[in-house]
């Protein structure tokens, strides 16, 4: 007969491998949703319309974020950051939402889902390693430096496999520089989603929580983001939107912070190698759902490189104990670490 406490660690295991699981599957539909509406730009230039669907794909993130703000502001906790913060916050956001968010989006209607997705995820384990050990002095064991080698030659196959991607993306026949722009927009992705993630991870050492941090991130894309497209596509044009077009954008946006949310509970309830598994399941989802929904192109390359990005995040997570986080930081969004994908579609 197992003890109250053996009773409870199962309990807390089996919810975060649903957590875990919600995590992967609120990530995949957020993509699916985004891959779904980067070619929907009509007569609206493709930077432009990557802007457009940023701003609202972060929109319900901020929505949320300031929720928790007025929930810890209500039962008395710290809610907004210092003022200290609040303009590495804002440089952090505008690095993030342009750099990790736009440049995805482009890269998505240049690429597709199935190449741009795993790019990314290499980029980001391969930047917060590396900007992780010069910001926060992280140790870099034998498993992190073989998964950042891993991440390097899963960046190099799948660059092998982007001109066919970008062959199947475009209405005509690619020339060397989209291919070359297709992969430098999915890795700038990345870097950002890195560099971010590691800021993040420095202020929530001290006594910030991670709400107060991803509302500013996400405020800032929502302003930014949004008065941009206001002022280059003008607002008739942007409420000419389709309804179906819209709804898409915001159900990516809605998927994201759901995600978000499952992955950091996730992480409090399993360790860092069992949540990047249930992470890396969002790989191969992407890889199927680029070429079986989008019928983009299955190559060896994309094989191959979507398996070297799964085993490089499999080591990476393999890592010493988590840093405990500090009590002012433990709100219903604090992790040990900061969830990376985004993914593939963060704040």
């Amino acid at each position: 007969m197992s003890s109250p406490g053996e009773a409870e660690t199962a309990d807390s295991s089996g919810i975060g491998l649903l957590l875990g699981l919600v995590a992967a599957a609120g990530y995949m539909a957020a993509n699916l949703g985004l891959r779904g509406v980067a070619d929907a730009g009509g007569t609206v230039g493709d930077v432009d319309w990557a802007i457009w669907v940023s701003a609202n794909k972060v929109l319900p993130v901020s929505l949320a974020a300031w929720s928790l703000v007025a929930w810890r502001a209500v039962h008395g906790m710290a809610a907004l950051p210092p003022r200290r913060l609040v303009l590495p916050l804002i440089v952090t956001g505008l690095f993030m939402q342009w750099g990790g968010n736009v440049c995805f989006q482009f890269a998505l209607s240049r690429a597709g889902l199935a190449v741009t997705v795993p790019l990314c995820f290499a980029t980001i384990l391969m930047a917060s390693a590396v900007v992780g050990r010069i910001a926060l002095g992280d140790g870099l064991s034998f498993a992190s430096v073989v998964a950042i080698g891993t991440m390097i030659a899963a960046i190099a196959v799948l660059t092998q496999g982007t001109l066919a991607a970008t062959a199947s993306t475009a209405s005509e026949p690619p020339d060397a520089w989209v291919t070359i722009i297709a992969v430098v927009a999915a890795c700038l992705s990345g870097v950002a989603y890195g560099v971010g993630g590691v800021m993040i991870r420095r202020c929530v050492r001290g006594d910030l929580s991670h709400s107060a941090t991803i509302v500013v991130l996400s405020t800032t894309g929502v302003l930014t983001l949004g008065g941009t497209s206001l002022l280059r596509i003008g607002p008739r044009q942007l409420l000419a939107t389709p309804p179906d077009v819209w709804l898409q954008m915001l159900a990516a946006g809605v998927a994201t912070a759901l995600a978000f949310f499952a992955i950091s509970g996730a992480y409090q309830r399993l360790t860092a190698v069992k949540v990047s598994l249930l992470n890396a399941s969002q790989l191969a989802m992407s890889a199927l759902a680029g070429v079986v929904i989008f019928g983009e192109p299955n190559t060896f390359w994309l094989q191959a490189g979507t398996v070297l990005t799964i085993v490089g995040l499999i080591l990476s997570a393999r890592r010493d104990a988590p840093t405990t986080v500090p009590p002012a930081s433990r709100d219903v969004t604090s992790s040990p670490t900061f969830p990376t994908q985004a993914t593939t579609t963060v704040e």
